[in-house]
């Protein structure tokens, strides 16, 4: 099951964060995908992305 994410950001930040990611060959939306999975992964108690791996 997928969701959408949505927030608020400064449209200059927005514009140089999509350059720089479109410099490197990936999305903005990989990218912040990329970054929430680590975030999670590093300081979350327990497994949050069970759901995804096991069926859990």
């Amino acid at each position: 099951m997928e969701s959408t994410f949505t927030f608020r950001v400064d449209a200059t930040l927005k514009k140089a964060f999509e350059q720089a990611a479109k410099s490197n060959d990936r999305s903005s939306s990989q990218l912040l995908r990329d970054f929430m999975r680590d975030y999670v992964k590093r300081h979350a108690q327990g497994d949050l992305l069970a759901d995804k791996k096991g069926g859990k």
